[in-house]
């Protein structure tokens, strides 16, 4: 039975430049749309509670990887928190939607009244609408508005993890360091930076080792903590495989170029 190892991370991951050939920029759809959530006093909007729904379709035949992130936005001329972007993926037809609770949650934000800006990306067009009610001292709705979001085509690279060889002959993902651990090496051969992920080592057996991956900008290799090989995956000999960004959490130029399998010899 295979057992999952704790994630390492390396404190100041090992980079070497290389000139990487640089694949064509694409296409993504982006959408910004105003939001306005919870209940104000009248310091800045009128007294009453306020609710945002931006409602997401995929109008298409093919599966929508999206991206959303939010910003908010204080008086005073003054410059708010920004959110990570968080990923979701929606099949053909399917709808979404995104609410005040959802924007509460992913901001992290404490406060009870907040008003900003909801990013969403994907490289499939996408129908999104947002349903603006505002409900007075008797907490009935008072005030609706539906606006439909038309999207901007935004052309830019992106990222583009792989697992990489050894470039001597014959030695392939068995890079070992003097005490024999295994030593990966991840690349971003794409035309944008890659943010930080998740590379995993599957040992055949031995185990499941997860490894942060650092963020890594276009063009550039970095070396991953060595990982000890188990002794039981030589048997005689190791076979183990390398998945970049297991988890998903890029959106990444080719996602079909990910994995690498290798063989260390007993």
């Amino acid at each position: 039975m295979e057992t999952e190892h704790a994630i390492q991370k390396p404190e100041q991951p090992e980079e070497q430049v290389e000139q990487a050939t640089v694949p064509g920029k694409f296409v993504l759809y982006r959408y910004i749309v105003k939001f306005v959530c919870g209940k104000s006093g009248g310091e800045v909007v009128a007294p009453g509670r306020y609710y945002t729904a931006i409602n997401v379709e995929n109008p298409s035949e093919r599966v929508a990887r999206i991206r959303k992130r939010f910003s908010i936005a204080l008086p005073g001329e003054m410059a708010g928190p920004v959110s990570e972007f968080f990923l979701a993926k929606l099949g053909p037809y399917e709808a979404m939607e995104i609410d005040c609770g959802d924007i509460f949650q992913h901001t992290r934000s404490r406060a009870g009244f907040l008003k900003g800006f909801a990013l969403i990306e994907s490289r499939t067009p996408l129908e999104v609408v947002a349903v603006y009610t505002a409900a007075g001292a008797q907490e009935y709705v008072e005030t609706l508005h539906i606006e439909r979001v038309a999207g901007q085509r935004v052309t830019q690279g992106l990222p583009d993890l792989i697992p990489v060889p050894d470039p001597e002959p014959g030695v392939g993902f068995c890079r070992l360091d003097e005490e024999g651990n295994l030593v990966v090496h991840v690349k971003n051969q794409g035309s944008a930076a890659a943010g930080a992920s998740t590379t995993r080592v599957e040992f055949s057996p031995g185990g499941v080792f997860d490894l942060y991956t650092a963020p890594i900008p276009p063009g550039v290799t970095i070396k991953l903590p060595a990982i000890p090989i188990p002794g039981e995956c030589y048997n005689p000999d190791c076979d183990f495989r390398i998945t970049v960004d297991v988890k998903g959490e890029l959106v990444e130029s080719n996602e079909a170029n990910n994995t690498g399998s290798g063989r260390c010899i007993g």
